[in-house]
């Protein structure tokens, strides 16, 4: 599997973050805004607290940006959390996303005690459904139109992983 690392994501990453969110894959996957500005995207890691809602840059041994990976709310009290990652155009089809899914799944179950964690898939999107199913997580079934952005509302397949099933990865 090919070598990342998770660093907090600061404001010096913004300009990679608005390259990658300004691709059209990740527009149609995501929920970033059609038009995303620089002044989005920082106030966008702004929410970003570090403690009930996590942000990193997916980076290589070179601390080459890779991309980024984000959880939603920390649910503390019932140990859970969703998490999400979107890759580089030109870091796509190297493991990039397992690696970081697997990275973010390692935090949430040795250093957060979570005790579930799910990645919230777009039907239309096969490859990152691949991505989940590589790194061990279970289709638990689809969320029928769930609102996305704006008045966008889509189908979403859930995905689930387990303390016990990352070991066995």
């Amino acid at each position: 599997m090919v070598d990342v690392r998770l660093v907090p994501l600061r404001d010096a990453h913004v300009p990679d973050v608005l390259a990658v969110m300004a691709d059209p894959d990740v527009l149609r996957f995501t929920r970033t805004p059609h038009v995303v500005t620089e002044d989005w995207v920082r106030g966008w890691v702004a929410r970003f607290d570090g403690r009930d809602r996590l942000a990193w840059a997916v980076v290589d041994p070179h601390d080459t940006f890779l991309g980024y990976a984000v959880t939603g709310p920390v649910d503390h009290e019932g140990g859970e959390v969703e998490l999400g990652y979107a890759v580089a155009p030109s870091a796509r089809r190297r493991g990039v996303a397992t690696a970081a899914l697997l990275a973010m799944a390692r935090w949430a179950f040795e250093e957060a005690a979570l005790q579930r964690v799910t990645a919230l898939v777009s039907t239309g999107n096969p490859a990152s459904s691949a991505v989940a199913r590589r790194a061990g997580f279970t289709l638990e079934g689809v969320l029928r139109s769930v609102h996305h952005r704006d008045d966008e509302r889509v189908d979403l397949e859930c995905w689930s992983l387990l303390p016990h099933e990352l070991a066995a990865t």
